[in-house]
């Protein structure tokens, strides 16, 4: 895949210019700058010390855009995990990525695990399983790529049938983990079109 770097940061710009207090959602963190691009080198180095392959659409846009800095909610980390954030009392470790063989690891899932359907009946969120609903295992072989808020990851998945798709794991509020996008691209390129409205007022 080819990206469009040049386009990519027009359009950032412009949307800066547009919101000068940085009011839209999330936006406030990374502040429509993106981190400079990796070398093929550095990613190379990180596939081969976690013995994955990196999807293609999230590989070229680390070659080619930038690692990591403006995208959905409050940014995408960089591919060396030091952007993830801090832990969250009472939800899964953000940092599960760095455990050895987490990311080499087969993804889980096919379909939504535990995930509430929007028909709380009775007022009951899902079943959870005590102590192993935050078990690394349930999300193993995906990637941290961006902090929703309050806890709610979104995960690149990079093995399996899965492989490529984005999903999210909502374990932080019992609202379990489930299909988020098809693909990378599609994602940060729909955030790019339409990132939400700005706060009239504010610089």
């Amino acid at each position: 895949m080819q990206w469009d770097r040049a386009k990519i940061a027009g359009r950032l710009d412009f949307l800066r210019r547009t919101d000068p207090g940085f009011t839209r959602f999330g936006c406030a963190d990374h502040r429509y700058l993106l981190n400079e691009p990796l070398a093929e080198s550095e990613v190379t180095a990180f596939e081969d010390l976690y013995g994955v392959s990196l999807p293609e659409e999230y590989r070229a846009f680390l070659l080619q855009v930038g690692d990591g800095g403006a995208g959905p909610f409050y940014g995408i980390f960089r591919l060396d995990r030091s952007s993830l954030p801090a832990y969250y009392p009472g939800c899964p470790e953000p940092r599960e990525d760095l455990l050895p063989g987490f990311l080499a690891g087969s993804f889980p899932h096919t379909r939504p695990w535990k995930a509430w359907d929007g028909n709380m009946a009775g007022g009951r969120l899902p079943e959870t399983d005590g102590e192993d609903y935050g078990d690394p295992a349930h999300i193993a072989g995906s990637l941290n790529l961006s902090h929703e808020g309050c806890g709610y990851m979104v995960r690149l998945v990079l093995n399996g049938s899965q492989r490529g798709a984005l999903w999210e794991d909502g374990r932080c509020s019992d609202m379990g983990i489930k299909p988020f996008a098809h693909g990378f691209a599609a994602w940060y390129l729909r955030w790019l079109s339409d990132p939400g409205p700005a706060k009239p007022g504010r610089s």
